[in-house]
């Protein structure tokens, strides 16, 4: 198997099954109700499901720090603008000489 988008039906004993698979997992996700694979009459309708359930992961919101709005830097720029350039409140702060 390549690394790659994907979603499918496989034909099991009883029925269908469904799955699509993320490039960054490199496995099938099959579509469960539980513990237990969901089972579809027809090889139409696992199909359906499986490029439903696709569809929403690549349209879920993307998480980690590109999120928030690009590299640390720029987030913690975000912030500090946020509270200085818009009325936020004035921070007492105090140095203290670090002695060696």
């Amino acid at each position: 198997m390549t690394n790659c988008f994907a979603a499918g039906a496989m034909k099991r004993g009883h029925g269908w099954i469904a799955y699509y698979r993320r490039v960054h997992d490199a496995e099938n996700r099959v579509l469960r109700d539980g513990r237990h694979d969901i089972i579809f009459a027809t090889e139409a309708e696992a199909l359906k499901a499986a490029n439903s359930e696709f569809l929403k992961y690549l349209n879920s919101p993307i998480t980690g720090i590109s999120s928030m709005g690009g590299s640390n830097k720029s987030v913690v720029k975000k912030a500090a603008d946020r509270l200085f350039k818009k009325g936020g409140g004035t921070i007492e702060v105090e140095r203290r000489r670090i002695e060696a």
